[in-house]
């Protein structure tokens, strides 16, 4: 069910969920905001006249070196409400090809690495924003393109 929520102005984000026998690549990043590295999916905000698309595979290049396959599609939405803006999360189950070398040009990732999905659940649930519901869900093959809405004001 839909709930009817005021979009404002949201930050479009994209992010990629890459699976390999039983396992997610996950990235380590330190933002400027972070208090210590935190795990996860790779992805970021959408840039002024980029598509989804293009802003996935921008995006999953640089913070993991490898290369977007055809075919991604949609795994689940997050509409995040907070104090200080929105922003509306697309999560996109894809498949990609090359080896893992992240060359983020911001310097915020550290690390890429192919983790157990339980792991990387766990890995995802440390971090306080993030709600690791859907990507759970979706892992045991209960949903695909869930919208879920987290109001954090």
């Amino acid at each position: 069910m839909l709930r009817s929520t005021p979009m404002a102005t949201a930050h479009l984000v994209v992010s990629a969920l890459l699976r390999r026998d039983g396992r997610v690549l996950l990235v380590r990043e330190a933002g400027p905001d972070d208090a210590e590295p935190l795990w996860m999916l790779p992805g970021g905000i959408v840039e002024r006249g980029e598509s989804v698309v293009e802003a996935l595979r921008r995006e999953l290049h640089e913070e993991t070196g490898l290369v977007l396959r055809d075919g991604a599609r949609l795994a689940f939405v997050a509409h995040v409400i907070a104090a200080d803006g929105a922003h509306l999360a697309l999560t996109f189950a894809c498949a990609a090809a090359g080896a893992v070398a992240p060359r983020d040009p911001d310097g915020y990732v550290l690390d890429a690495e192919w983790v157990d999905e339980h792991q990387a659940l766990d890995r995802l649930a440390r971090v306080g924003w993030y709600d690791a519901g859907p990507l759970r869900r979706y892992l045991a093959g209960g949903v695909n393109g869930e919208v879920v809405v987290l109001d954090r004001r």
